[in-house]
């Protein structure tokens, strides 16, 4: 093998920069879904305590 190819074979700094950024996309995917799952279920309970105090009208 050339110098070259070695030295490409050896290189990992694109490898790194590879997994950092799939992990970054598994954990904004994990933070998307937690915050609709949040957001839907806030959702859910403001409208709960708006029917239970019998004032949908004014929420």
């Amino acid at each position: 093998m050339t110098k070259f190819m070695k030295k490409f074979v050896k290189e990992e700094s694109g490898a790194a920069i590879v997994e950092y950024g799939l992990a970054l996309l598994v954990v904004g995917s994990i933070a998307v879904g937690a915050f609709s799952f949040l957001g839907t279920e806030t959702a859910n309970n403001v409208a709960g305590a708006c029917d239970a105090l019998n004032a949908t009208n004014n929420c």
